[in-house]
């Protein structure tokens, strides 16, 4: 027999459940996203690179590139800003491009590095390489936005994919 203290408890625990986010039961998927951006004023193409904080301080104590899994201490970010330079790519007109790192900073759960070149004209293609992360973490993905015109060119790297290019008008 059901009592009406059992019905409570089953309509309770249900709307509990049914009150927890639908994030809190999905599976986060690794990526990064890299930020291209052109800076018609002083002509730099700006770039800004954004990591899961959780996923970096792993990834990178497991590669022994920082000490211990925390991004939080400058040269930790300093590090993580060199790695970045290795693993991240441009080329335009088969002339590659020379990224200067601006610096790194954390906010909430993200890492950002910043990086700037200075050009004489906003390149119309871009050869991409995208690699940050994908030999430590499988399934990896690196995400790729371009704002060179007026609007958003993107592209998407995993597994073993090499440098694609991004064609704007």
């Amino acid at each position: 027999m059901i009592t009406r203290r059992r019905i409570f408890s089953i309509l309770s625990g249900g709307a509990i459940f049914t009150a927890l986010p639908l994030s809190a039961l999905a599976h986060r998927q690794k990526t990064t996203l890299s930020k291209i951006d052109w800076d018609p004023t002083d002509k730099s193409l700006n770039i800004t690179h954004s990591y899961h904080m959780h996923d970096v301080e792993t990834a990178l104590a497991a590669k022994g590139i920082i000490d211990k899994p925390d991004v939080k201490s400058l040269r930790a970010r300093a590090k993580l800003a060199l790695y970045t330079e290795t693993q991240f790519k441009l080329s335009s007109g088969g002339q590659q491009i020379e990224l200067q790192i601006l610096g790194a900073e954390y906010e909430a759960r993200t890492v950002y590095v910043y990086q700037q070149v200075f050009l004489d004209k906003k390149p119309s293609e871009l050869l991409v390489s995208a690699s940050m992360l994908r030999e430590i973490i499988p399934g990896q993905i690196n995400h790729v936005d371009s704002w060179l015109a007026d609007s958003v060119k993107s592209i998407a790297f995993k597994d073993g994919d090499g440098p694609k290019k991004l064609l704007h008008n």
